[in-house]
C-alpha cells in the first residue's frame, strides 16, 4: 500500500499538467475541405455506418434506463472493438451499476456540446472515464481498455465527448500507453475542442452544399471519421502488411497469431 508521500508523488507525476509538460500541447488543424475529402472516403468503406447509427438511436431511445442502455452500448463496443473482447467480454451488471451512480452527471454532459467543456469538467470527465474502463473491462482477465472507455462516453454524449481509439491518440500527440489513460483522454478533448471550433468558424461561412452534407451529422463523429480514415486505417493496413511479411509458411506462430489489444 502507497504511503501519503508515495501518493501524493504518483498523483503529481500523472496528474494533467505532468502530461501536458511531458506532451506539450501543439496546434493541429484540419480543413474544411480535408475534412470533406477524408468522411466522403469513410462513408465508400461504411455506406451506411449501421452499427453507429443503431447504437445511438437505441441509446436516445433508452435514455433514463440504464439497464437497456446496457444493451445499446453492448451493439457497438462488442463489434467495433471486437478484438478486444474476443477473448471475454465485459459485465453488464458492472456497466448498469456504473451508469446508474453516474447518471446525474451524465444528463449533464449529455445535452452540452464539446465547446463548453472547460476545466470545471475535468475531474468528472476522469471520473466517468476510470468509472467506465472499470465496468468495461474484460472479466476473464480485469484488462481494461481506454478504446471502450471512450467509445462509451461518446455514446452517452456524442456531442460533448470525442471518440478515439489506439491509432488516433497518439496521432494527436496523446498516447495513453504508460500514461493514465483517463489523463491522456482529458488532453485529447482538448485538442478536439480546439480543432471543432475552427471547423464550426468553417462551417458557419461556408455557403456551398457542402456544409448541408457534413452537417447530416455531428461534428464530432465527422472528426472521427477524418481520424479513422487518417489514423486508423494506415496503421491498420501497415500491421496487416507487417503481419503478412512475417507470417512463417510452415505454420509457425507469427505476429498474425498475436492478440490485438
Amino acid at each position: 500500500m502507497l504511503s501519503d508521500e508515495e501518493f501524493a508523488k504518483a498523483a503529481k507525476k500523472y496528474s494533467l499538467g505532468a502530461y501536458l509538460r511531458r506532451r506539450p500541447v501543439t496546434a493541429m488543424s484540419i480543413s474544411l475541405s480535408e475534412l470533406e475529402t477524408q468522411c466522403r472516403a469513410f462513408e465508400k468503406v461504411e455506406p451506411r455506418d449501421s452499427i453507429y447509427r443503431v447504437s445511438t438511436f437505441l441509446v436516445r431511445e433508452w435514455w433514463g434506463d440504464p439497464a437497456k442502455l446496457v444493451d445499446a452500448l453492448s451493439v457497438l463496443l462488442l463489434i467495433w472493438n471486437g478484438a478486444f473482447y474476443r477473448y471475454g467480454s465485459f459485465s453488464e451488471e458492472a456497466l448498469e451499476t456504473c451508469l446508474r451512480a453516474n447518471e446525474k452527471v451524465l444528463n449533464g454532459f449529455r445535452a452540452r456540446e464539446i465547446s463548453s467543456f472547460d476545466a470545471a469538467d475535468e475531474t468528472n470527465t476522469e471520473k466517468l472515464f476510470l468509472s467506465l474502463s472499470q465496468a468495461l473491462r474484460r472479466t476473464v482477465d480485469n484488462v481494461e481498455s481506454p478504446v471502450s472507455a471512450g467509445k462509451a462516453l461518446h455514446l452517452l454524449a456524442p456531442i460533448f465527448f470525442p471518440l478515439w481509439d489506439q491509432y488516433i491518440a497518439p496521432g494527436y500527440g496523446c498516447p495513453y500507453s504508460g500514461e493514465l489513460a483517463s489523463v491522456a483522454y482529458i488532453a485529447f478533448s482538448r485538442k478536439i475542442q480546439t480543432i471543432a471550433a475552427q471547423l464550426g468558424v468553417e462551417l458557419a461561412n461556408d455557403g456551398g452544399t457542402r456544409k448541408q452534407w457534413l452537417s447530416n451529422k455531428s461534428l464530432l463523429k465527422r472528426i472521427d471519421e477524418y481520424n479513422y480514415m487518417t489514423f486508423t486505417i494506415p496503421a491498420m493496413k501497415g500491421k496487416a502488411r507487417a503481419r503478412t511479411a512475417l507470417r512463417s509458411p510452415a505454420g509457425v506462430l507469427g505476429l498474425n497469431d498475436l492478440p490485438d489489444n
